[in-house]
């Protein structure tokens, strides 16, 4: 998956979990962290298998184990900080939102970019999910600057892979939001 398709899976996913619990939907600066979450394995291992300190692009980050280890950090930062700031604040909202929305946002990203593998039933494909238990292949796309790559791909939007999945989340956000608007313009105010 490209990055606007990590971000537009990492939101659907959140608007489930906001909508089966009684959880809020991200909006504004509480999406960074959701967004964050959802491209925090690329950030990590394109840019280090670029300068071959990783020999794959999909490893260290997107292993099981890093996921738990910054999923639980990111939690328990959270707790410690707990009830440092007013409860008006950006920062104490963006507290109460920060672990669950990384963590959703981290764990679409794992499951786009190895779901093709699992519904195939080929688990080898997708064994960076357990590195460094296996050994993974060299990428001959790492050559390429992830930078340079995307740019490249974004020029043609209307050929990005998962512009339905971009174009599904932007009707859902914006349905989402036009339905809060409508249900507090219709509460009368006391």
């Amino acid at each position: 998956m490209l990055p606007l398709g990590h971000l537009a899976f990492a939101y659907l996913w959140y608007a489930v979990y906001a909508a089966v619990g009684t959880h809020r939907l991200p909006a504004r600066l509480t999406l960074v962290p959701l967004a964050f979450g959802s491209q925090f394995p690329d950030l990590v291992d394109k840019p280090l298998a670029y300068v071959e300190i990783l020999t794959y692009g999909r490893s260290l980050a997107h292993s099981l184990f890093t996921f738990v280890l910054c999923s639980v950090a990111v939690w328990w930062l959270t707790m410690r900080l707990r009830g440092r700031w007013r409860a008006e604040t950006i920062a104490e909202r963006l507290r109460i939102v920060t672990p669950a929305a990384f963590t959703i946002g981290y764990a679409s990203h794992l499951l786009g970019d190895t779901y093709r593998f699992l519904l195939a039933g080929d688990l080898w494909a997708a064994r960076f999910l357990v590195y460094p238990l296996f050994p993974l292949p060299e990428s001959p796309g790492d050559d390429i600057a992830p930078w340079i790559r995307l740019f490249r791909i974004y020029q043609e939007m209307g050929s990005h892979p998962q512009v339905y999945l971009i174009i599904l989340a932007t009707v859902v956000f914006g349905g989402l939001r036009i339905h809060q608007y409508w249900k507090q313009t219709r509460t009368p105010s006391a």
